[in-house]
């Protein structure tokens, strides 16, 4: 996945799904539109698989073309010049001055630049293309005509939202590899997110050439504003005469001669990467306490709210058990919709009309989760967090990298996320864990629990027979936990509907088997239950008989966790960390070989040991059955990983992948 490069405006909404923000995407501007708080149900055999697991192994997988384009990696474009000023009013209101200069250096960067995209939201901001046009290689210039500049509705991101975002797109003509596309636009944010303040961050990728950008910021007197620029030349400066009395002024300049190529998992831009954060709130605190300040009333019980929470937890009498009661009620009753109007980015509408219509985004589903825990007397609060590859907190309160909110229980030391509707009570997706978070109730700043092997894990237990004909009859149980649990439960959701023999087929060929099969599982949206998913399955002859013959062991129904890794091996050079966790995976195998067979040799066994990383495979013959237990275990001290994670990997792999081609020998 591509990730945008820096922000030119503070986000448009802290809410679930999607979270719209403007954002400069290697000079160009775009959408950046991530899927927080909503899980993702790719279709066909990757349902079967954890998206946190598939997210890792895909990633992996696809690096053999990565590290050729490693060493060849062209820019598709150079940021020329490029210019921003914006000015901020005492009361929060502010103008953005923003101008661009690229010169297209690849058929790609045609493709991506032909089109210059700038949202901004309608009911608060105005914004106007000033100028643009095209320098073609022969230096003849055409500017875009009237026609060229359209002015839509944002696109939806595939969720359904409602939003007042709209989009400018400069259609740029004549563009071809050695042109230049210029643009020149000013917006006008006259109805600040906050009354009377102001937040504001860019953040420069280091994919990108830039050989001359500017940045100036000024700004009343009468509002106080912190700057932190990392990465940058300049300071405060003395006003110009052509500035308003008292006007405060910063300038700031960056160059960047040299452009690396993206890295597979690399962490977000915010937590590296040269930027500069302008704020007017003093401290995170202060920030999440104004978040609180218009949120709160809109958690307020109603009598509607408190006899609905007094029937779900009738009975019920810990609070524990009420809030599990609760909670499951909010993630599989109210439907995730972006409502993304206004100040409606960052204020949640009421509780009871999130109630009344059943739907809502990730601060509506807090905000009636907080009335109905409220209405049994048990007290939340909202916590502001990054659903993405943003892992710390900027130094300065701005609203990047925070897109989601989820609910924290300060009683239960208990975080919730009701959007997630498979996360049992007590487990969060993989986008919500080991994350800052800013819990508005308090101005405090904390963190969501780490990720575990034994939390966050996959354990399955095949048995396996051996006919005479090289067949296979197989039965598993697969048992799930931690985001994995919601993963898995969210891909057998989406799979009701289709053909069971489709599904089937898919998840053998992953390993280039084929057959038939069934799998069953509990009901994925029922919480209470542990999550087991159990498969019957034939294989068609997977080794010739009768022997003498070699096989390896056949996966059949099981995730197949273990033998997927086989392929994903370690980029050869990192520069920036990676995104990463901790995981446990086991795997238990007993094949049992017809009667008429003689085993003459089995795989030894295996021991690893190096950095987080733990893998063991033991095999045993036990009478005419092998019995073999593979476990994998990655246990990190946090998400962020770098070239010495790449290392430790880059050792285990080739003990792996000689396991995994281990043979039984049987005649």
């Amino acid at each position: 996945m591509v990730r945008p490069q820096f922000r030119l405006s503070f986000a448009h909404g802290i809410h679930g799904v999607p979270h719209w923000t403007r954002v400069w995407f290697h000079g160009q501007i775009s959408i950046h539109k991530p899927s927080p708080g909503k899980q993702v149900t790719d279709p066909d055999t990757m349902n079967f698989i954890p998206r946190t697991l598939r997210s890792t192994l895909l990633s992996l997988i696809t690096l053999a073309p990565a590290l050729h384009a490693f060493a060849q990696y062209q820019p598709s474009y150079t940021v020329l010049r490029s210019t921003q000023h914006v000015h901020v009013n005492r009361d929060g209101s502010n103008t953005d001055d923003i101008s661009s200069l690229v010169r297209i250096d690849t058929p790609k960067g045609v493709e991506a630049l032909g089109e210059q995209r700038l949202s901004y939201v309608g009911s608060l901001e105005t914004m106007e293309v000033v100028e643009a046009w095209t320098l073609t290689p022969d230096g003849q210039r055409i500017d875009v005509p009237a026609s060229g500049i359209r002015t839509m509705e944002e696109s939806d991101s595939g969720s359904p939202q409602f939003s007042d975002g709209k989009v400018l797109i400069i259609i740029f003509p004549a563009v071809s590899v050695g042109a230049q596309t210029f643009w020149r636009a000013r917006s006008v944010q006259h109805t600040p997110y906050f009354p009377g303040n102001f937040f504001w961050s860019r953040f420069f990728s280091p994919h990108t050439v830039q050989q001359d950008t500017r940045l100036t910021i000024t700004h009343d007197p009468a509002i106080a504003l912190s700057i932190e620029a990392s990465g940058m030349t300049g300071g405060a400066v003395a006003a110009l005469a052509s500035d308003a009395p008292g006007t405060v002024r910063h300038e700031y300049a960056f160059k960047q001669d040299t452009a690396f190529p993206p890295e597979p998992g690399r962490l977000s831009l915010t937590d590296f990467a040269p930027h500069v954060l302008v704020t007017s709130f003093k401290s995170w605190g202060e920030l999440g306490l104004a978040y609180q300040a218009r949120a709160r009333p809109q958690a307020e019980p109603t009598e509607a709210i408190t006899r609905l929470a007094t029937e779900l937890t009738a009975g019920k009498t810990t609070p524990r058990d009420k809030v599990r009661a609760l909670h499951q009620w909010v993630s599989r009753n109210i439907r995730y919709v972006s409502m993304d109007i206004g100040a409606g980015g960052f204020v949640p509408h009421s509780a009871q009309s999130i109630l009344d219509n059943r739907y809502g985004d990730c601060k509506d589903h807090v905000a009636l989760l907080e009335a109905l825990l409220r209405s049994v007397g048990i007290e939340s609060t909202p916590a502001l967090i990054n659903y993405g590859d943003a892992v710390r907190l900027p130094k300065l309160p701005v609203s990047t990298p925070i897109n989601h909110v989820i609910t924290y229980i300060p009683s239960l030391d208990l975080y919730l996320d009701a959007t997630s509707r498979f996360a049992p009570m007590g487990t969060l997706p993989d986008g919500d864990i080991d994350k800052p978070v800013l819990l508005t109730a308090t101005g405090e700043v904390g963190r969501t629990p780490p990720m575990h092997p034994q939390r966050e894990f996959i354990h399955s237990h095949a048995k396996l027979t051996l006919g005479k004909t090289g067949e296979v009859r197989g039965r598993s149980v697969t048992r799930y936990g931690g985001s994995h649990e919601i993963d898995s439960r969210g891909g057998r959701f989406a799979d009701q509907g289709r053909e069971v023999s489709q599904i089937v087929d898919d998840l053998l060929s992953r390993f280039d088997e084929t057959g038939t099969g069934n799998i069953k599982q509990p009901d994925p949206l029922d919480l209470t239950v542990p999550w087991e998913l159990t498969a019957h399955f034939t294989l068609d002859p997977v080794v010739n008989m009768p022997g003498p013959a070699a096989m390896t062991l056949p996966v059949g129904l099981v995730p197949g966790v273990i033998p997927g890794m086989r392929t994903s091996k370690a980029f050869p050079e990192r520069r920036f960390e990676f995104y990463c966790g901790s995981h446990g995976y086991r795997e238990e195998t007993e094949m049992a070989f017809p009667a008429s067979t003689r085993i003459d040799r089995i795989p030894p066994n295996v021991s690893f040991k190096r950095g987080a990383l733990r893998y063991s495979a033991q095999y045993q013959r036990r009478g005419q059955s092998l019995h073999v237990v593979r476990e994998y275990t990655a246990h990190r001290q946090g998400l962020a990983c770098n070239a010495t994670n790449d290392a430790d990997w880059a050792a285990l792999l080739p003990v792996l992948q000689r396991d995994l081609r281990g043979q039984v020998f049987f005649r």
